[in-house]
This record gives structure tokens, sequence and C-alpha cells, in this order.
């Protein structure tokens, strides 16, 4: 909707219902009249009507629908619904019931209605369908479901990008580029380790392939996000607020009582909105910022509706705040990189606390928020934290000819010292490389599999995860549906279609083939991805049976 004025929609839900019950899957009964009877499902939909009727009198998105396919990208990383944890649920996701309020909105313009996601690595999207009950929401209204890590891909570059400027994206997405689909981002409104919110325009994370999704998944993380932009916005967004979550997604979060909706034809407005609606200065959060950076705001935006602060308690990425020891006091976190970006260490500032908070942070997109996910997976299954641990990240700041890693007091400490260091060792990310030799668990990638430092943690503490145990009572329908997500992936590639790009060796930009002067100042170019030779379709194939087997045996 390039060119068009901007328009964002705010709908509340009076106090009065509780909204918790069902907001991650949807009850065996869905589809009955007695569920539909319910006073919070006939709220919601009468909320949903509200909210996108009065949208369509300023932008008559409407009229674009006949005979379009309309595709729908809620948020389904891990659908925390009897998984095992300490509570039974978690509001992580697209709320089922907005959704089902959403398409039965939609239908009345066509009925080319697609759902489609890509969970999490590790958790076939097929089965996090099944689990939030979106398969049964996709029958009722006639839907199709994709699962997108099971699509062909398209490749693009992007000449106007700063980081991410070689693109691959399941092929439905093509339909999207091109303007023949109309595209909904249907996203949660919660915190997010990473990037401090996760709304409209993250929610495009979602539809990277794995491998993709690694590649600038560090510091860099919010200008990838935006740079995302430059081939495809979403027609609508329309952001879940529901029962908003708060904390450190995407480790389970806690429910907020926000009672909103939100919706807008600009994905970047429209965040703003929810951003400043969870309590926070849209001006501090560099994604935001960055996507102001690259001219994809609009000042001139209309806001209708109350812009009611409802408080977000806001992530929290340290593995070094009092916060942080308290649940986890003998673990010892040194930190060190010598990152552009990262703070120059004088040995003035040397045994500073704010130093070492600082140089944590200066990679907060990657290996920390994904480690602090993993011991906050650990807390979220109900296990101790009184375990020792020496956690190192980072290729260490130079001090004397040699790398150093500050703890959470800014104490400086060699490679050789850590050595030293009583308890087991973990190092996380292809920067610390250096201290592997030393550690009892090394974790490489930039930025490492999500769920790899939580299964180191399980290892290097003798626990069982949850999640991966009978405690689980969707275990043995998601690893069905991980064989069967396997074998659809290996059909592609025995057609010899690529589903994916190498993973990332290294935090720098990939280069992509040179571009002519007409195109490079094109927002997206297509660049055709060559088929798969037998070698590769035989390593793609040994690949996915390796996933497969990760999966099952840890």
């Amino acid at each position: 909707m390039a060119g068009e004025k901007s328009f964002v929609v705010i709908s509340h839900l009076p106090p009065g219902l509780d909204l918790r019950r069902d907001a991650v899957a949807l009850p065996h009964d869905y589809g009955t009249p007695a569920y539909f009877a319910r006073a919070d499902i006939q709220a919601i939909f009468r909320l949903v009507e509200e909210n996108l009727s009065a949208l369509d009198e300023r932008i008559h998105f409407s009229r674009q629908l006949a005979g379009k396919r309309v595709i729908f990208k809620p948020n389904l990383v891990t659908v925390y619904h009897q998984m095992g944890l300490v509570e039974p649920e978690y509001p992580e996701t697209t709320d089922p019931r907005l959704l089902d309020a959403v398409l039965a909105y939609f239908k009345r313009f066509t009925r080319r209605l697609t759902i489609v996601e890509s969970s999490g690595r590790g958790v076939p999207t097929r089965g996090s369908f099944a689990v939030a009950g979106l398969d049964r929401l996709a029958r009722r209204h006639g839907a199709d479901l994709i699962a997108l890590e099971e699509q062909p891909t398209v490749r693009y570059i992007l000449p106007q990008a700063r980081v991410q400027k070689e693109v691959i994206v399941p092929e439905i997405f093509a339909e999207v580029i091109s303007g023949q689909a109309f595209f909904v981002s249907v996203p949660k409104m919660k915190t997010n380790l990473y990037t401090g919110v996760t709304l409209g325009f993250k929610n495009a994370m979602g539809i990277l392939p794995y491998n993709l999704r690694q590649r600038q998944h560090h510091f860099s993380i919010d200008q990838k996000l935006v740079d995302l932009l430059h081939l495809f916005q979403p027609d609508l967004t329309i952001i879940d607020g529901l029962v908003g979550g708060e904390g450190n997604c995407p480790a389970p979060v806690d429910p907020v009582d926000s009672r909103v909706i939100v919706s807008g034809n600009n994905s970047v407005e429209t965040d703003r909105v929810a951003t400043r609606l969870m309590g926070f200065d849209p001006a501090q959060i560099p994604l935001m910022c960055a996507a102001d950076a690259a001219g994809f705001n609009d000042p001139q935006v209309e806001i209708i509706g109350k812009q009611k602060v409802i408080p977000f308690r806001p992530a929290d990425p340290s593995l070094m705040n009092a916060a942080f020891r308290e649940h986890f006091p003998n673990v010892r976190t040194l930190v060190g990189h010598n990152l552009p970006h990262a703070p120059l260490v004088q040995a003035a500032q040397l045994g500073s606390p704010a130093l070492a908070e600082q140089m944590q942070m200066a990679c907060r997109g990657g290996c920390l928020a994904t480690t602090r996910f993993a011991f906050d997976m650990f807390l979220r299954e109900g296990q101790r934290g009184d375990f020792p641990l020496v956690l190192i990240i980072g290729a260490g700041f130079e001090r004397n000819g040699q790398p150093c890693y500050l703890d959470h007091e800014g104490r400086p400490y060699t490679l050789e010292e850590i050595a030293q260091m009583p308890g087991p060792k973990l190092a996380v990310g292809a920067c610390a490389r250096p201290a592997a030799g030393m550690a009892d668990r090394f974790i490489d990638g930039c930025m490492p599999f999500p769920n790899s430092p939580h299964a180191a943690l399980h290892r290097l503490t003798g626990t069982l995860c949850s999640v991966t145990s009978l405690k689980n009572r969707h275990l043995i329908p998601l690893l069905i549906a991980t064989l069967q997500m396997c074998q659809a992936r290996k059909r592609l590639y025995r057609q010899g279609r690529r589903l994916d790009c190498a993973l990332p060796g290294s935090p720098l930009p990939v280069e992509h083939r040179p571009l002519s002067p007409e195109e490079q100042a094109m927002p997206a170019v297509r660049w055709d991805l060559p088929p798969l030779s037998r070698e590769e379709i035989r390593q793609a194939c040994a690949a996915e049976n390796r996933a497969v087997l990760a999966t099952f045996l840890g």
C-alpha cells in the first residue's frame, strides 16, 4: 500500500470478561453452538468487526480482495500449551480466537484464504497448527494451511538493503511480492529478548527459511528486519493484544490483561502505536529507529481510538544483572567483544558493572539473547538454578596483547585465568571459539541454533528437558509431525528444489551477483536458484535425517 495515507485503528474490550480461557489453543468444542454462544467469543468477534470495519472505512481494503488470495501470517514460534512447563500454557502465540474472527470477517469478500507459518527450528509447524487448533479452524473456514518450511523457495536481491541483501522466501510469497496476493500479518503483542518488542514487521522473521533466519541474527538483527521491508510489507497488520505477553520471549511469557487489538495499513506505524500502548517509547526501540531511518515511517499517520497505556514488563536479556544472579547465583558470566561498536575498554573503566553490562549488550540480537532464553526455559521447567557454571560469550577484548573477558563487576580475566576457574564451562557462539578448548561444551554458530544453549544446560547439569519428556502431552504427535515434515522436505530436495541457504559462517553480509544500473535502482531483483546437484540432494537429505535424530535424541 505504498503511497497511501496511513491509518491505525485501536479497539479496546472493557474489563469484565476473562479472556485467558483458550487464549493459546482452541478447545475441543470449538465450532459448536455452545462455543460460539460464549460471552468472550462473541465479544472478540464484535471487537474484530468494529476494528476492521473502522479501518475499511478509511482505506477500503475490502475492495481489493475480490478474486485475490489473502495470506494470513500468525505468530506460532512455539505454542506453549500443555508442554510440561510450570504453567499449563503461556500466551506466546497469536490467539486462535482472534484469528478465527479475522478469517470470518475476510470471508465476506473472498473465499481464497490461506494461513501460513513456519515455527521455530525444531518445532514442526504442522504440529504447531494442531496444538493451537488452527487445523480445525482452517477446515471450518475452508482455508488452506501451509507450513512454510515445506514449501519450495525463490530468491531475491535487495539492492537498497544494508545487511540482508540476499533473501530466500517460500514460493507463495512471490504472489505477495508481485501484488497478486493480499498479505495480512497477525502477530502477538509481546516483549522480546532480541528486539525489545515483537509485533508486525518482525513477524516476517517466521517467513524466512531456517538457515536464513540465523544469518545476521546478531547485532544487525534490527537492520535485517527493516531490510525485509524492501521486499514486501504487510497490506494489513492486525496486532493481537487480547492477552498480551510480557517477559523474555521466545521463552514463555507472562500474561498481560491488555484487551486490545491494533490494526493498520502501515506496519511500522501500527507497531509504533502498539509499542506506546505497551508503555515503551518507540524512540528508544532500535528496531523502530532503524525503520524510521530507512524511510518506512509515515509522520502523517492518522490514529483512530484511545491510546490507553497498559504497561508491559520489558524483556531482560542480561546474564549479569542482579535479577539474573538471584535466580542463578553460581553462574559466572564472562563477556568480551571486539566488534566495531563494542565499548573500548580503558584501564580506568575496569571494575565498572556498567561497562560489563554495556559489553554484553554489544550483541543483544545474537548469543546473548539466545543464551538467556536457555536459562529462562530452565526456570519455566521448574528446574533449580543453583548449579555452578562458567559461561563465556564473545571473542574477548584486547588487553596487554591478549583477549580478556569481563565479569558482572567489570573485572577482566584472561583465557588462562578462566581455564583455572572451578566448575563446568560453556562457551557460546562462533566468536567464543578461542575458549572452545577449555570449555566442557562449545556451541558454534552466528547465531547458534536457538535451542542449543538450552540443551547444553541440561547436559551440563544432568537434568531432563520437560518439553522433550512425556510431561509434554503433545510429545508423540510433535515427533510424528517432525517425521512428516522431514519426508515433505526430502521430496522437494529429490526434485532438485532448494529450500534454504547455507548456514552463516561469519557475521558479515553475504555477497550477491553484480547488478546492472537499472537493477540497482529497483527495490528487489529476482535471482533464480539453481537446481540441486545429485550430490547436493544426497547431502540435503542426510542433513534432514540428522535434524530428526537431533530432535529425537537431543
